[in-house]
């Protein structure tokens, strides 16, 4: 069993990784819900939309707890892929109302809906473009700590000396197999 130090590593790491990256953005209080519509399967083009939801996705949620996020994979081998930005007329003061109602959901009308295209695209590009027809605005995490800052020069350090052990064995292995195969063929003939 791992220790709770490195446990504990590993997930700051974790979160580190939820709360940054692409897809780590703070929608407009008037975004009242995102819709993605897909195919299953990642050939003729929807490989995009697949890591979109896979990556891109739940940064945003985690962002933007109050937007409905609705995700429909189809099983067409062919069609569409959509990202739909739906859009109501909620003032900013009422946003607000909505978080200290938690208990009562209430149901925001959608007065416009825009969407994007995600076929054939990286999910870099759908995240950009996202951005740009929302107004978002994308989020940065405050500096790290003295503390943080050296426990990942730490793990750096220490994945490269595993690393460099990793091949050191590797390259000792091929050395001995290409003597034995050299042993072999004399003996051979």
């Amino acid at each position: 069993m791992p220790s709770p130090t490195s446990r504990m590593r590993w997930l700051r790491a974790k979160l580190y990784s939820v709360r940054n990256g692409t897809g780590a953005a703070i929608l407009p209080p008037n975004i009242s819900r995102i819709a993605l519509s897909f195919n299953y399967k990642s050939n003729n083009g929807h490989m995009g939309p697949r890591k979109f939801f896979r990556e891109c996705l739940p940064r945003l949620k985690y962002h933007n707890p109050e937007v409905d996020m609705i995700v429909t994979r189809k099983p067409d081998l062919e069609g569409p892929a959509t990202l739909t930005i739906h859009f109501s007329d909620v003032p900013v003061d009422d946003k607000l109302q909505f978080k200290k109602k938690a208990a009562a959901p209430v149901v925001r009308e959608t007065t416009s809906t825009v969407d994007i295209d995600m076929l054939n695209r990286f999910p870099d590009d759908i995240m950009d473009e996202l951005v740009q027809k929302t107004s978002a605005t994308l989020y940065s995490e405050p500096a790290r700590s003295t503390e943080l800052e050296e426990e990942a020069e730490y793990l750096a350090r220490k994945r490269e000396n595993e690393l460099k052990e990793k091949y050191k064995l590797q390259r000792a292995d091929r050395r001995q197999n290409k003597g034995d195969g050299i042993a072999k063929d004399a003996i051979l003939a």
